[in-house]
């Protein structure tokens, strides 16, 4: 798919937009690209959800205004999504020694060596998937399961309909402009 999204009517819209305050201006583009995102959240739940519901129902869309600049966003509050997303390389993963579990000694707090640890299994050992597996192991690392940049370009065209369609609409119902002339369609 090309990067790039023709539509028609937009420059109409901007000559309508251009006649309003700038406060007007930003809550109108907030609500528009909140619109535009919202198209694609659906796609990126839909790409995901058999891998994981949880991600999945984590994926939210909205939009923020920061000096003067409008941003609209699609993202998961998720902590493992970047790792489904783009995958992961092989790596080690141990116990982290202040997760480790002392012992008195007569010289003092000390910590289990790796090799009781892997002896105490339920006191201290790496468990992954309900299985204990020592005091380390070797991860292969994950292929990429794309869900978030798939969904933006399979709905990019309806997703900037959608925002010029918002736009249309608040200006002719809470600012009183005449849009009906504007016509909002995507050029494939």
């Amino acid at each position: 798919m090309s990067d790039t999204v023709n539509v028609k009517g937009l420059s109409d819209l901007q000559k309508f937009l251009d006649q309003l305050p700038a406060k007007i201006e930003r809550n109108v583009m907030r609500g528009a690209l909140r619109a535009g995102a919202k198209v694609i959240v659906p796609a990126a739940k839909q790409g995901i959800r058999s891998i994981s519901g949880e991600l999945a129902d984590s994926i939210k869309s909205g939009s923020t205004a920061r000096g003067g600049k409008v941003t609209g966003y699609v993202r998961t509050r998720f902590y493992r999504a970047k790792w489904v997303e783009y995958g992961t390389r092989p790596h080690f993963i141990s116990v982290r020694p202040e997760d480790r579990p002392n012992r008195m000694t007569r010289r003092g707090l000390r910590p289990y060596s790796i090799r009781t640890i892997n002896r105490m299994v339920e006191r201290g050992s790496l468990v992954i998937g309900k299985n204990f597996v020592g005091g380390s192991v070797s991860h292969g690392g994950a292929r990429p399961k794309p869900f978030l940049r798939p969904a933006l370009d399979t709905m990019a065209s309806e997703a900037v309909v959608a925002v010029g369609e918002y736009v249309k609409q608040r200006l002719a119902t809470k600012h009183g402009l005449d849009t009906s002339d504007v016509n909002i369609e995507a050029e494939d």
